[in-house]
């Protein structure tokens, strides 16, 4: 009976070290596996998920045995080994699903051999309709692997092992279920919108961040990409400016949304490289899809936006390309080239040799991502640069519009449910190239009261930081040979704000919009329901502008009756330099901030910094009595 007790003993303890050595490994081993996924490393993927099913099988092997069996007849042991077994099981099944999720990675590649869904400029249609019900598969196996690792109840003898096992299997699948849910959403509207069941087209604004618009660069390039039953083709592209538009940006009528403050009538009459001057992508697409119909070319299913630091990270993800004029051009140089150094190449009388230079730099991109070799290393770079709105995308048909809104790439522009709000835009007004220079700075102090309300201050300051050696150019002021910035300083508040007000520099003047809802002090509707405001002034080069925005939050905004917590959403804008956010929140008397990682406090004030390429959240929490 001692030799069995110790054997028992001895075995048990053989087993608990095999699950938490099994786990950690497989842990690291998994997530490794899906970093690897995530960056295009097909074969690193491979390797890393071989150690992580090695990993799984040394847990399984560890709730498993005669050992654990006559643990199972022991009343109060019993349940913990039940609960150990059915981990053992969902480590199993993680593996699983990350290894279908992997063959389907490889497909879609074409890193397993089989044949590619995109290839040579066309598309597998059959590959592409087969796509759903995997992904669906996939994605059943996941959902119901996470709901049994959350159903265990981790108590008993062996809750402490048990919990960490349990949390550490939650914490790896997290990112693999996300990044399913978004492929769920996604697959099944594929087909359709790639052609399989008839033409469908979409525009494809390039925007210029040397000279801004709210929602992006200017559309000073675009082309009409159609899929058509696998087939890809480009039946029109070129410079918006002199090709499609001219003489030189002639003005083309459409009909717009009604609610755009920034067109006062419809129908409109303007050129088309005005278009996207409402902040929301929701709006301006559908400018952008009008005046391009209103230039009598094709209607098109959506429109796609992307820049240059977008394609600066599909050229960093593909390599470099050729260009007779520039030479070898790397994503590390393009915005350089084409917005800084072309400019200086070409002078003003030589535009048109410029852009016929961009023309045949940007066939050799599109000759490189149509050959499919790369499409889908090409799809996650731009991808990882839609939080920064440099690439964005709208549809025509709500069922796909919606699957791009929750995905982040809709360009959408909405105040929070609850708490601060900054959102910040600068609009080029004189045809100048010198955003691509620009140094943006936002400075919010919130000056909190004890009741949850604040009164708030947002500081725009923007340095046109057009290099000194640059001539000051024509006497006029417009241009691209110009140096000096005429900008449009376009704001929101929150929702509940009140006693709006700004402060600018003299010469600068507030903008209102006309046959819109007014706000008063020059807030007007956005057409969503939300306030924003547009000041207009001219910064010199070298020079810096400062445009500010005050407004009231009420009582409760931010908690009160003890406890208070300041929140703010910041939006970033498409600028090739992105603006940087500086918070500053002050506590109300007898209070504190909490400090946290990466805040500084002196004394009741916090504050935050942060670089605007992407969302940024702040929270600071305050503590009364301290």
């Amino acid at each position: 009976m001692g030799v069995a007790i110790c054997w028992l003993q001895f075995s048990f303890f053989t087993s608990l070290v095999s699950l938490g050595t099994g786990a950690r490994s497989f842990q690291t081993s998994l997530t490794s596996a899906g970093d690897q996924i995530s960056d295009g490393e097909y074969e690193a993927a491979q390797a890393e998920l071989a150690q992580a099913q090695t990993a799984a099988t040394k847990v399984t092997d560890s709730a498993h045995g005669f050992n654990m069996t006559v643990l199972g007849w022991i009343p109060g042991i019993n349940t913990a080994v039940h609960n150990w077994q059915r981990l053992a099981t969902a480590t199993e099944n993680i593996t699983a699903s990350t290894g279908d999720m992997l063959t389907l990675f490889g497909d879609l590649s074409g890193k397993t051999g089989a044949a590619k869904i995109f290839n040579d400029g066309a598309i597998d249609v059959n590959a592409l309709k087969a796509l759903p019900p995997r992904v669906k598969s996939i994605d059943t196996g996941i959902t119901s692997t996470s709901a049994n690792l959350e159903s265990l109840q981790a108590n008993g003898p062996l809750s402490g092992p048990l919990a960490s096992v349990q949390a550490k299997s939650l914490q790896t699948i997290a990112p693999i279920q996300e990044a399913m849910k978004a492929l769920v959403d996604l697959a099944p509207q594929l087909p359709d919108a790639l052609g399989a069941n008839g033409p469908r087209r979409y525009l494809i604004a390039i925007g210029n961040q040397a000279e801004m618009r709210a929602s992006g660069g200017a559309p000073l390039t675009l082309i009409l990409v159609e899929f058509d039953q696998g087939r890809i083709t480009i039946p029109i592209k070129g410079q918006t400016s002199t090709e499609l538009f001219p003489p030189l940006n002639a003005p083309v009528q459409w009909w717009g949304p009604s609610g755009n403050p920034f067109f006062d009538a419809n129908p409109r009459l303007a050129p088309m490289v005005v278009t996207n001057t409402h902040p929301s992508l929701l709006y301006s697409a559908r400018e952008m899809a009008g005046a391009w119909r209103g230039g009598s070319y094709p209607q098109v299913d959506g429109v796609i936006t992307i820049d240059l630091t977008a394609i600066g990270s599909v050229l960093n993800a593909l390599g470099p390309i050729q260009s007779a004029a520039y030479g070898e051009v790397t994503g590390d140089k393009l915005g350089q080239i084409l917005l800084v150094d072309a400019y200086e190449k070409f002078g003003q009388d030589d535009a048109v040799a410029r852009q016929k230079a961009n023309q045949e730099l940007l066939d050799q991109l599109l000759t490189k991502l149509l050959s499919g070799d790369e499409m889908v290393t090409a799809a996650k770079a731009v991808a990882q640069t839609a939080p920064g709105r440099h690439f964005q995308v709208w549809m025509a048909k709500p069922e796909f519009e919606s699957v791009i809104v929750r995905s982040g790439a809709g360009g959408v522009v909405a105040a929070p449910a609850t708490g601060d709000w900054s959102a910040v835009y600068t609009q080029n007004g004189n045809q100048s190239k010198v955003d691509v220079f620009q140094e943006r700075r936002v400075v919010i102090n919130a000056s909190i009261n004890a009741d949850g309300s604040a009164r708030v201050t947002q500081d725009v300051i923007l340095t046109n930081a057009t290099p000194k050696d640059r001539p000051e150019g024509p006497p006029e002021r417009i241009g691209y040979e110009t140096s000096w910035l005429k900008a449009a300083y376009i704001m929101y508040v929150p929702d509940a704000a009140q006693n709006m007000s700004t402060i600018y520099p003299a010469g600068f003047t507030v903008r209102p919009f006309k046959n819109h809802q007014q706000y008063g002090h020059g807030y007007a509707d956005d057409g969503f329901g939300q306030k924003l405001v547009r000041v207009v002034g001219w910064t010199a080069p070298g020079a810096q502008s400062t445009v500010s925005q005050s407004y009231d939050l009420p009582a409760g905004t931010f908690g009160g009756k003890g406890s208070l917590t300041y929140t703010l959403l910041a939006d970033p804008q498409s600028l090739f330099k992105a603006s940087t956010i500086t918070v500053r929140v002050t506590a109300p008397d007898g209070w504190s901030p909490v400090e946290t990682e990466g805040m500084s406090v002196d004394g009741r004030t916090a504050e935050v910094s942060a670089i605007q390429d992407r969302p940024v959240t702040v929270v600071v929490a305050m503590s009364k009595g301290r």
